[in-house]
């Protein structure tokens, strides 16, 4: 049974998921995930070239496992994170932002499961889809969450801010950058951009991969952010109840 109410954190059964543990957990295991599987796939010869995007790391064998079961981990933990936000904040909260900031979170969670299996190599019309609304809904979230809080931590809103900005630089030059290869390359050969291999798009890949690992640690960074407000609810919520 998953309990949500609780004022120390999530119940799972008879154990207690602290809310500071699950923000953690929440970038943590994606960060911890994503490196181990670019680490194995670099070290077992398996990159087609460097730069690279960082779901090239789901490749057939051990870093696959890794890739998957990390991904997967990251998106119940991140569903969880959403669900609970909502929980805290729905009473002092900017209400309607808070919701639909919500909905937003849910939707890249389960997307970000269902990414967590497919990979570019065999689903790639299904990765494109789920990777987009991971990285668009993510960064949409972020920003909703953090105009739904009626009065951010200090050091979390400047944290967040600043991740966003980054996340939103990154986002769009590895649009553009991707866009402007796959045009070029469609153009060129007269072909499908499903068909285009990476090879011929690496000139610009080469701009967007690192915009991509911008991109991700910056979202990590708007997931740690939240900590700090959730320490000041804590300290707020034992506040009122010492005054009660």
């Amino acid at each position: 049974m998953l309990d949500l109410k609780r004022r120390d954190g999530i119940g799972i059964g008879s154990y207690v998921l602290r809310d500071i543990r699950l923000v953690k957990l929440a970038w943590m295991v994606p960060l911890c995930s994503i490196i181990a599987a670019i680490s194995i796939h670099v070290a077992l010869g398996n990159a087609r070239d460097v730069p690279f995007f960082i779901s090239e790391a789901d490749y057939p064998g051990l870093e696959r496992f890794v890739f998957t079961i990390g991904l997967f981990v990251s998106s119940v933990f991140l569903f969880m994170l959403t669900l609970r936000l909502y929980t805290l904040f729905k009473d002092i909260g900017r209400k309607n932002i808070l919701r639909t900031a919500t909905i937003l979170g849910v939707a890249s969670s389960t997307h970000l499961a269902v990414l967590a299996f497919a990979n570019m190599y065999d689903h790639l019309t299904l990765h494109v889809y789920t990777s987009l609304v991971v990285f668009h809904g993510g960064f949409a979230w972020a920003i909703l969450a953090h105009f739904s809080l009626p009065h951010p931590n200090r050091t979390g809103r400047t944290v967040r801010l600043v991740s966003l900005f980054i996340a939103f630089v990154s986002l769009t030059t590895m649009t553009i950058a991707m866009s402007r290869g796959i045009e070029e390359q469609r153009r060129a050969y007269d072909i499908q951009p499903e068909m285009i291999p990476l090879d011929n798009l690496q000139p610009w890949i080469d701009v967007a991969a690192p915009a991509e690992f911008i991109l991700f640690f910056s979202l990590l960074g708007c997931l740690a952010s939240f900590s700090w407000d959730i320490i000041n609810h804590a300290d707020e919520a034992k506040d009122s109840t010492i005054e009660t």
